[in-house]
């Protein structure tokens, strides 16, 4: 991640962004949609402004328009000068935060959304638990829940107790020493392994758990067929962020960065990354 690449050629749907920060995430170089491209670019989060717009059809963004966005996975990310963006995925940027603030929303905040929104059609007065929930997806999942009028349980380590607290949880569980109470209409693991496994046996019958980290095992499913289970992965989609952008402009809402690494200290980035103890996001600042 030395060498920056040469600027991309947008298509006639496609709108050039000049990137001003990008965020990475733990594994993103094994994926299969990264794994088959030569020389994948990281960082499908991109915070920047518009250089160029389509060549073709009506264009809702213009040129130097300051924009926010979860690029599709089967093409180049965003730890580089440039990158290229279709329409459906773009939103305008919050005025209310920096680039580097604003690229920790796109994946985190839509992979929340979707699983709470889209998936659970989640209802206020309903009881929601996030396992993880101080990595970028947890910390997202809270506040969101939060503010569509749920009571949100959090498990974290000892450490971010007081994190999650922070951003709105009416309980945080400390993993490590205690044992989740109860059961929840919404049950969200961020996690995997026997976290995910643990989570079966706090859904209520007719509730839903869904994975952001791993598939749900079959023996499981058919041990607790009364409850709806689901792992997806998140799609881009503009007109979610757009939303989201607006809670956030509104304060309802909150990005959370980890740390800032500069484009060229993107190695260092991914080593912290890996040791899955941050809190929030990893950020990679390209363009003042």
């Amino acid at each position: 991640m030395h060498a920056l690449p040469p600027s991309p050629s947008p298509s006639s749907s496609q709108y050039l962004i000049r990137v001003h920060a990008t965020a990475l995430t733990a594994n993103e170089l094994t994926w299969r949609e990264t794994i088959t491209r030569p020389l994948p670019i990281p960082g499908h989060d991109v915070s920047g402004t518009i250089v160029s717009v389509p060549a073709e059809g009506p264009a809702n963004f213009n040129a130097n328009d300051e924009v926010f966005a979860l690029t599709s996975f089967s093409r180049d990310g965003a730890a580089a000068e440039y990158v290229l963006a279709e329409e459906h995925e773009l939103a305008r940027k919050p005025g209310a935060i920096s680039h580097e603030e604003a690229v920790a929303v796109p994946l985190s905040a839509l992979t929340a959304w979707q699983a709470l929104f889209t998936h659970a059609a989640l209802e206020a007065g309903q009881l929601v638990l996030v396992l993880g929930a101080a990595g970028g997806v947890g910390t997202m999942a809270v506040q969101l829940a939060r503010w569509n009028g749920a009571r949100v349980v959090g498990t974290c380590s000892e450490g971010k107790v007081g994190f999650v607290k922070s951003l709105g949880a009416h309980e945080v569980i400390d993993y490590q020493k205690s044992r989740v109470d109860g059961k929840f209409e919404v049950v969200l693991d961020c996690v995997g392994g026997e976290t995910q496994e643990g989570g079966w046996e706090h859904v209520k019958e007719g509730g839903i758990l869904m994975s952001v980290a791993e598939p749900l095992k079959d023996e499981s499913k058919k041990q607790f067929p009364g409850i709806r289970s689901l792992f997806f992965v998140v799609e881009p989609n503009g007109t979610q962020l757009e939303r989201i952008a607006k809670a956030i402009d509104e304060g309802k809402v909150k990005p959370v960065v980890d740390r800032v690494f500069p484009l060229e200290k993107g190695e260092a980035a991914f080593e912290l990354l890996a040791h899955g103890r941050t809190r929030g996001k990893i950020v990679l600042h390209v363009h003042a």
